[in-house]
């Protein structure tokens, strides 16, 4: 009996030593075990260049200089533009203005005296194809030019659509009247080429340019413009802005300049 007991006493303490080295095997497995590392929150997204968020977006910029002693001079300059776009349309405004005298010996002479307004609607026919219809209007008294004022429609291509830069390359057929300060005028039909593009190139500044090229019928010859401006925060919604503005014109009155160029730097407003 006492031996039976015995080995019953050395089963059970060898049981109990198999269970508790299992045990502790289990144990040492599930600590060395590596957690799965925790799930970054995502960086949240980086707004596009042109908001789609239905609200104005743009700037106001003004520049000049004055001077006065022996000769006396004053220069002018404003530039303003607006977009409202939807992932559907958009609207876009813009105008720019130069003006400036000179004054010697009693005699005052404008030496700038240019104005010009446009407005554009474009709709996304597809993610990648829009349908437009712009209207412009100058003056360039200077220049010869009285007034010009112009209209198009057409069909355009977004060739790049990224959240810092935005591509586009456009065609349409126009027609326009202009009046010259000879006493001459021209009406006819247009065609129109043109390009533009918007790029954010740091945080703080942003870049856009257009270039457009419509050749005309008879007297109204072939006119192409070159717009581009960068702008720089420097504080909040205040910006410094620097303008560039190339003209050309094949037809323009005896003894006027078929290239006109404006650069401008001033101080603006976002919003």
């Amino acid at each position: 009996m006492n031996r039976t007991s015995s080995k019953l006493s050395h089963i059970t303490r060898a049981t109990a030593a198999c269970i508790a080295a299992l045990g502790a095997a289990a144990t040492a497995q599930a600590q060395t075990v590596k957690q799965p590392p925790p799930v970054a929150a995502p960086a949240p997204a980086t707004a596009p260049v042109t908001p789609l968020d239905n609200q104005w977006h743009g700037g106001i910029s003004i520049g000049g200089a004055a001077a006065s002693g022996n000769a006396s001079t004053l220069v002018l300059t404003a530039a303003a533009d607006g977009v409202k776009a939807t992932a559907k349309d958009k609207i876009s405004l813009w105008g720019i203005a130069n003006y400036g005298s000179s004054k010697n010996n009693g005699v005052k002479t404008t030496n700038n005296d240019s104005l010009r307004l446009g407005g554009r609607y474009d709709y996304n026919l597809t993610q990648s194809v829009f349908a437009f219809g712009t209207g412009e209007g100058e003056t360039n008294k200077v220049a010869g030019l009285r007034s010009r004022i112009g209209a198009d429609v057409g069909a355009g291509y977004h060739l790049l659509q990224t959240p810092d830069t935005t591509f586009d390359v456009y065609a349409g057929v126009g027609a326009a009247n202009v009046r010259y300060t000879d006493g001459r005028s021209a009406s006819g039909a247009e065609l129109l080429f043109g390009e533009q593009s918007s790029h954010r190139l740091s945080s703080t500044t942003t870049f856009k340019q257009r270039l457009e090229f419509r050749p005309g019928t008879g007297d109204l010859g072939a006119l192409t413009t070159f717009d581009a401006g960068l702008a720089t925060a420097i504080s909040g919604t205040w910006t410094l802005n620097t303008g560039v503005t190339i003209r050309h014109a094949s037809k323009v009155p005896l003894g006027r300049k078929t290239t006109d160029a404006l650069l401008t730097v001033g101080f603006g407003y976002k919003y």
